[in-house]
């Protein structure tokens, strides 16, 4: 089960404690906990931003299979890794189908028609970021940890291109919380080995996604217009994780589907 996104006051009662006090703990920041990456991006916060207070969360998709113990044990060897040099909170697991709908299902086939370029991949890790953003707000503003890289050992993927993730940083930016990627120029999986330690091999230990690849070709390479891609961003990535920023400003559970929409027949519409 999860918290919806919408109510982070419930996510922060689960943890035995109450938003006021949790939110005067020093060097407290959210990590994003999936897989290596994610907790290879956590160890390296610590060491470059002393964070002394970490608050895992994993965000449910609706397309995962697998291990569902995976993020609890990926955030416990976070703990081990990190020794008495910051405590880390117990898992807190996000999720909202209504706003992965909109972001990525419902228009899928406009979104197509419109800029050329679909996969339901394309805007699911602004779903994540988006999904812990009432949360880090109910905090404080607290930053958010990520453990995405431009590139994997020279593997593109689409759910985190340069472009995507300075997109995802900018919408958080405009609800005030910093989003940080410690790891984002990281190129070589064995950088990657030597924050989380020996014997986690790329892509094991974590939940799988039914989506996985299906952007890439029969031979595993990713190929793609990039002018297209370009023109998705600028023309729906971005503008709607804008809109659903102002829109969690006036209400707590907006219209996703009409928001997503509002972008998609507004007079800057592709």
């Amino acid at each position: 089960m999860y918290t919806a996104v919408e109510y982070p006051e419930r996510a922060i009662m689960a943890l035995g404690t109450d938003a006021a006090s949790l939110r005067g703990r020093p060097g407290l920041v959210i990590v994003e906990i999936a897989g290596r990456d994610s907790v290879a991006a956590a160890v390296a916060a610590v060491r470059e931003r002393g964070f002394t207070t970490l608050l895992p969360t994993s965000v449910a998709t609706g397309t995962e299979y697998g291990d569902e113990g995976a993020p609890d044990k990926a955030a416990a060897h976070l703990a081990r890794l990190l020794g008495g040099s910051a405590e880390v909170l117990p898992t807190v697991r996000l999720g909202s189908p209504g706003l992965w709908a909109a972001l990525n299902g419902r228009f899928a086939t406009v979104i197509a028609g419109r800029f050329r370029i679909t996969s339901p991949c394309l805007a699911c890790h602004l779903y994540m970021h988006l999904a812990r953003l009432p949360l880090a707000l109910a905090l404080g503003a607290v930053p958010i940890v990520a453990g995405e890289r431009d590139s994997h050992g020279g593997r593109l993927k689409l759910s985190q291109t340069p472009l995507g993730i300075d997109a995802c940083a900018r919408v958080l930016a405009r609800a005030g919380v910093e989003l940080l990627e410690p790891i984002r120029r990281l190129r070589d999986n064995e950088e990657i080995a030597e924050l989380v330690g020996p014997g986690w091999e790329t892509g094991a230990r974590q939940l799988c996604c039914v989506h996985s690849a299906n952007y890439a070709g029969l031979d595993g390479e990713v190929a793609f217009d990039e002018l297209a891609y370009a023109r998705y961003v600028h023309g729906f990535l971005e503008p709607v994780g804008n809109i659903v920023v102002d829109a969690w400003r006036e209400t707590a559970e907006p219209d996703y589907e009409e928001l997503a929409r509002a972008v998609l027949e507004g007079p800057d519409a592709a």
